[in-house]
């Protein structure tokens, strides 16, 4: 996997962990998407992300080995295009929130998007249960 490397520098670790943590407020609190964290820590979880932003973001070495551990770590997962996109405005709105510029939102939003195939599957046949149980929540009805 080869992949120009973003063109703006990570935010400074503050900066980084305000954003992850206002978005996984709106993860956690989302109706749909908040249900894949029902019993996840959210400080472990933005922790995670953190680190995996700080390893990823400008390392050409990186990308094959993180898509890997990606495939592996949503493997039980059921994350439809759907939910990958809903990720991505969160992740968004969680950018303008903290004073990022579009140009800044695209960058990141490009960045997460490089993730898209390790994650997205067609069906929940393409999930695996080998160390886990399958994790599927389809959409609330809005009503």
């Amino acid at each position: 996997m080869s992949y120009a490397l973003p063109s703006i520098p990570l935010p400074p670790l503050s900066r980084l962990e305000a954003v992850v943590h206002t978005f996984y407020d709106k993860i956690y609190a989302h109706p749909w998407i908040g249900r894949f964290f029902r019993h996840v820590d959210q400080e472990h979880q933005e922790t995670k992300l953190v680190r995996f932003f700080q390893l990823s973001w400008d390392d050409q070495s990186f990308p094959e080995m993180q898509a890997q551990y990606l495939r592996q770590e949503h493997a039980h997962m059921y994350v439809t295009t759907e939910l990958f996109d809903l990720r991505q405005q969160l992740f968004a709105e969680a950018l303008r929130e903290h004073g990022h510029d579009e140009r800044e939102v695209e960058i990141f939003l490009e960045f997460n998007d490089l993730w898209r195939p390790s994650v997205v599957k067609e069906s929940v046949d393409q999930c695996s249960s080998m160390f886990t149980a399958v994790v599927e929540h389809p959409r609330p009805d809005p009503g």
